[in-house]
């Protein structure tokens, strides 16, 4: 018997540990990154859409920006999640008025800072938290 006979024509080679199955890999959608604090969401639903809208995609930038700094509210980002410039603004001071943010506008043409207030310092019983 040859080592010819024994050939496998046609049939395809099963992957071994030299030649592995080479996996493409995936691009991941953006997503909300949490904890996000289910009263201060509670609170900025209780309000008009514009600030739930708002707050979201403030929650986003944060997600986005890995720590609890001042955010500046990105057109980008704004434009992504199909949030108008009027709509945004609108949120954002309805946040600032229920005490959820501190909010700055920067002037025409730039973006707005904004300071996610921290859930642990309001109570959900309406109570607005102490000012700074």
């Amino acid at each position: 018997m040859e080592i010819e006979d024994l050939s496998c024509d046609g049939l395809g080679v099963l992957p071994t540990s030299r030649n592995p199955v080479k996996h493409q890999a995936r691009q991941l959608e953006p997503f909300l990154r949490g904890p996000v604090p289910i009263a201060w969401l509670a609170r900025a639903a209780s309000l008009r859409k514009p600030a739930l809208t708002a707050g979201l995609c403030l929650w986003f930038q944060r997600g986005v920006k890995g720590s609890s700094g001042p955010i500046e509210v990105r057109a980008h980002v704004r434009r992504r999640l199909n949030i108008s410039a009027g709509q945004m603004l609108r949120g954002l001071r309805a946040l600032e008025a229920a005490s959820l943010i501190r909010f700055e506008k920067s002037g025409r043409g730039r973006c707005p800072t904004v300071q996610i207030v921290d859930s642990s310092t309001f109570s959900t019983n309406g109570q607005s938290p102490p000012a700074p």
